[in-house]
C-alpha cells in the first residue's frame, strides 16, 4: 500500500502555501485560519478544503525536524 502524500501535490496550493510565508512570514498559517474561517462562515466548502491543504502545506514547508527516511520538501 502507498503511502499518502503530507500535503496536497497540486502546484497551486504548493505556490499559494509559498506565497502566504513570503507575505505573512510567522503568521501564515494563522492568516491561513483566518481564511480557512472566513469560507466557513461563507459555507464555501471547496474553499475551505482549499485552505485547510494551504495550512496543510505550509506546516510542512515550514517544519525543519524529519526522519532519516523523509524526503525534503
Amino acid at each position: 500500500m502507498a503511502k499518502k502524500p503530507v500535503i496536497d501535490p497540486d502546484p497551486d496550493v504548493i505556490r499559494g502555501a509559498w506565497k502566504m510565508i513570503t507575505n505573512h512570514g510567522d503568521k501564515a498559517l494563522r492568516e491561513a485560519t483566518r481564511q480557512q474561517n472566513a469560507m466557513i462562515a461563507r459555507g464555501d466548502q471547496r474553499a475551505v478544503s482549499l485552505w485547510w491543504s494551504i495550512g496543510r502545506a505550509i506546516r510542512e514547508l515550514r517544519r525543519v525536524k524529519r526522519a532519516p527516511h523523509e524526503p525534503l520538501n
